[in-house]
């Protein structure tokens, strides 16, 4: 055997171990290519889905605040003694004295789950809230929550409703601070005299928020005209919206 026969024999078997090792190498940078695609990919959708869930929470939310809206016009029209809102103070409640009434935002929209104009308690949750009122239980009847969570001064507990509106004093806090006149009666039956683009409710500020910042970045808001818009965290501070500015006169 010559020499370059004999060195040709000796490389072969390393050019192919060579090779073999590159083609290995190769493999395993295309599988960290693969993975890291398919994990990417997997957060993709999962961020996806969670945001698409987020929107139909906000469509049910909104669909929530427009029965809402539309209970208000029921009542207003069959019932309202031209009230707006049902006006609870004419209700017994928990034991309390009708001439000392005191309902927020929250009892307002409560009590067309009491005088049966909207029978379905889920319409006053949120579902992007995680609040629960027991299937009505913790919404009562005649202005008296009910359940093991029912707070022990007769009003509603934070949970029971996941929207704020107008309360007993919001038509005081409104002339006042919108109008800038003085109302001798603070508590008043709220008419139905508020311009079209006025807040009725929105979501309330309660923990658990409905439509935190981590989530959706939005609150939605229901007018008078019962059209509900969502804004964002550069037209109205998340967390303490409800009763400051624009939406001065909601209350939880």
């Amino acid at each position: 055997m010559d020499g370059e026969n004999w060195a040709a024999e000796q490389e072969g078997p390393r050019g192919r171990s060579a090779g073999a090792h590159a083609l290995v190498l190769l493999a395993c940078v295309a599988g960290m290519f693969l993975v890291t695609a398919v994990v990417g990919a997997a957060l993709l959708h999962a961020g996806a889905l969670r945001d698409a869930r987020e929107r139909a929470k906000q469509i049910r939310c909104r669909n929530n605040l427009n029965q809402l809206a539309k209970g208000m016009a029921t009542y207003l029209n069959e019932h309202g003694d031209n009230r707006f809102y049902p006006w609870p103070s004419g209700r017994p409640g928990c034991g309390g004295e009708r001439e000392k009434a005191d309902f927020g935002g929250a009892e307002w929209l409560a009590s067309l789950y009491w005088t049966k104009i909207i029978p379905d308690p889920e319409v006053f949750l949120c579902p992007s809230s995680g609040d629960k009122n027991n299937k009505g239980e913790e919404l009562g009847a005649d202005g008296c929550p009910q359940g093991k969570d029912a707070p022990k001064d007769g009003k509603l507990g934070p949970r029971a409703v996941s929207y704020a509106g107008f309360g007993a004093d919001s038509v005081f806090v409104y002339v006042k601070e919108k109008l800038n006149k003085e109302l001798k009666e603070r508590k008043n039956a709220i008419r139905d005299d508020f311009p079209p683009n006025e807040p009725m409710a929105c979501d309330d500020t309660e923990e658990p928020i409905n439509h935190n910042e981590e989530d959706a970045r939005s609150m939605s808001v229901l007018f008078f005209d019962s059209h509900v818009e969502y804004w964002t965290a550069d037209k109205v501070d998340l967390e303490r919206g409800v009763g400051q500015k624009d939406l001065v006169a909601l209350r939880n």
